[in-house]
């Protein structure tokens, strides 16, 4: 089930603080493709980007449109190997759409996060990288409790249904001792939210790689594996706000 390589774009609402999935890269062999998609449409305050004012158009470029270049640390900065390394790439695999997916294009001007979503194999298996939301509001227990984590560590996902913010919350907890480390990103909360209600065995989430060094935002990043039956993966049909607007 594996797809061209693409991201998502996904944009928060002023007003509702809410995640909408506002738009669609594709990275071709002769470029790239952008599309806006039907999240787009559901909140009156999102504003089109810079030159892709019509929502209903196909942008072809055969470079990394602006939005998405601006959103690249550049690879003269003399941080760029620590900040690759925070994000569990290498020299091989750091393209751009890969960087974008990891990093989440994060700025501070604006409330944009770059994303893939999580493909699923023809046998069901999935396997899947990103860092956990939250860290920055956490009290100096759950810090020192993400310091000690080790690459491999096996982390609980937990439906969080009565969060008044998000009843689609999945909250992320260690053992041993137990305490909260984050969040998985909403983004990806309906899916793993099916599957732990589907079958709770069906994925696991384990450590990564810790970078005490880094910002909270890259602080602790998380591999979400497993194997999902025939039933199971039918249900995770692509949301409509993923969907390309014609």
């Amino acid at each position: 089930m594996k797809a061209i390589n693409s991201v998502y774009v996904a944009w928060q609402a002023p007003d509702t603080r809410y995640w909408h999935v506002v738009g669609n890269l594709q990275e071709r062999k002769s470029g790239y493709v952008f599309k806006y998609t039907k999240g787009a449409l559901t909140s009156q305050k999102f504003t089109k980007f810079s030159g892709m004012s019509d929502v209903h158009e196909t942008y072809v470029s055969e470079d990394l449109f602006p939005l998405f270049k601006n959103r690249l640390l550049s690879p003269k900065r003399p941080e760029y190997p620590r900040f690759i390394e925070w994000l569990g790439l290498n020299n091989e695999n750091a393209k751009p759409i890969e960087i974008l997916a990891r990093s989440g294009g994060l700025r501070s001007t604006d409330q944009l996060q770059i994303f893939k979503r999580i493909e699923i194999d023809s046998d069901g298996s999935f396997e899947h990288y990103f860092f956990l939301h939250g860290l920055s509001h956490l009290n100096s227990m759950a810090n020192e409790r993400v310091s000690k984590l080790e690459p491999g560590e096996h982390l609980r996902l937990c439906l969080d249904v009565q969060n008044p913010h998000d009843s689609q919350a999945i909250v992320v907890r260690a053992d041993k001792p137990a305490e909260i480390v984050g969040y998985c990103p909403r983004y990806f909360a309906t899916d793993i939210k099916k599957m732990l209600i589907e079958d709770p065995m069906s994925a696991q989430l384990l450590v990564e790689r810790i970078s005490d060094d880094a910002p909270h935002n890259y602080r602790l990043l998380c591999k979400l594996k497993g194997t999902l039956s025939k039933s199971l993966t039918s249900k995770l049909e692509l949301q409509s706000e993923f969907e390309a607007i014609e």
